[in-house]
């Protein structure tokens, strides 16, 4: 009987850290502030996270800027530095490095290969 409630507990703070990553993925954060977000330590956390997930908290914040920088890059104007900054990177070449590590290409180089033209 406690294994249903135990994963609903896991769930719930599983979904309790996504909400915080979406919410601040554009700042510092660190695996310690989201366990901190949902009352656990950091390597309960690490461990329910990649359980549920299949990836560390580490891993999936990454991934999830990732994400988000690509959508900017697609999408907007903004420069490289600028994009680097709205994702959470205070420095631009390891943000372009992460970048391409990811996508195999300099963050300048996908956004020529996938920009989306729009009409004004």
């Amino acid at each position: 009987m406690s294994a249903p409630k135990t994963g609903r507990l896991r769930d719930f703070y599983i979904k309790e850290a996504l909400t915080y990553m979406e919410q601040n993925f554009q700042n510092d954060i660190s695996v310690e502030d989201i366990a901190a977000t949902c009352g656990l330590n950091r390597s309960y956390f690490g461990k329910i996270f990649k359980e549920a997930l299949g990836k560390t908290p580490q891993e999936f914040l990454l991934n999830y800027r990732m994400i988000k920088a690509a959508e900017l890059l697609k999408l907007t104007g903004l420069t490289i530095g600028d994009i680097s900054n709205a994702v959470g990177y205070a420095n631009q070449l390891h943000f372009s490095r992460a970048f391409k590590n990811m996508y195999g290409m300099a963050p300048r180089e996908w956004r020529n290969q996938n920009r989306v033209m729009i009409q004004t």
